[in-house]
């Protein structure tokens, strides 16, 4: 079975690094590369850039490597409805209990920590050192991002982006689409589609573009 990387930006380097160490542990792809819709180069960091039509169910699994919730969910769909199968990446200096559930197309960075019971949807990505409390659960196409911290029973929704740093109260929920700012302290429930910020973090304004990055 082969790996491709569908994105191939930052993220998607990252992606490639993380694959990389999972094969130097077991060596479960014979081969990886990129895939973009439109290719501005041949190769990255030594792989081959090809769009997704070019490539065959049978032979490749994908990952998303997309940091923007909405397009992740965009990017699976169209992966799933061509026939392709989502990847699983788990870096092995990440901890998980046994007891939790990982969806497909998960990415878990190094040093990621899930407790027990916790139950990760499809096409979630978890940056390096993201913490999960027990009982949690993710909703798909998130993202979590490094050093956030969640306590137990906290619902995320789909779609959903948490910041750097962010630190989330225990059994606390968090609507669909909403972004979660950076070092942002969440102490209370978030309605879907919101942005919020701040110590303690507060609403301050609609997601009206579903979009993270500008």
């Amino acid at each position: 079975m082969k790996l491709a990387i569908y994105g191939a930006g930052g993220l998607g380097r990252e992606v490639l690094e993380l694959a990389q160490e999972i094969n130097a542990t077991e060596l479960r792809w014979d081969a990886l590369c990129f895939i973009e819709d439109n290719p501005r180069a041949d190769q990255i960091n030594g792989c081959s850039v090809v769009p997704l039509h070019a490539l065959i169910p049978d032979e490749y699994e994908i990952v998303i490597a997309v940091g923007e919730p909405s397009l992740r969910h965009t990017l699976a769909q169209r992966v799933i409805e061509s026939g392709f199968r989502l990847a699983t990446l788990v870096h092995p200096g990440a901890r998980l209990s046994a007891s939790c559930t990982l969806g497909e197309g998960c990415v878990i960075s190094y040093g990621a920590f899930i407790s027990c019971d916790t139950v990760i949807s499809n096409n979630v990505h978890l940056q390096p050192n993201a913490s999960l409390g027990h009982d949690c659960h993710i909703g798909q196409d998130s993202i979590i991002s490094s050093y956030a911290n969640l306590a137990g029973k906290c619902r995320i929704g789909e779609r959903v982006f948490i910041g750097m740093n962010a630190v989330i109260r225990e059994t606390t929920s968090i609507g669909d689409d909403t972004i979660v700012s950076m070092g942002a302290a969440v102490f209370n429930d978030i309605a879907p589609a919101m942005i919020v910020m701040g110590n303690p973090a507060r609403a301050i304004r609609p997601n009206m573009d579903n979009k993270v990055f500008k």
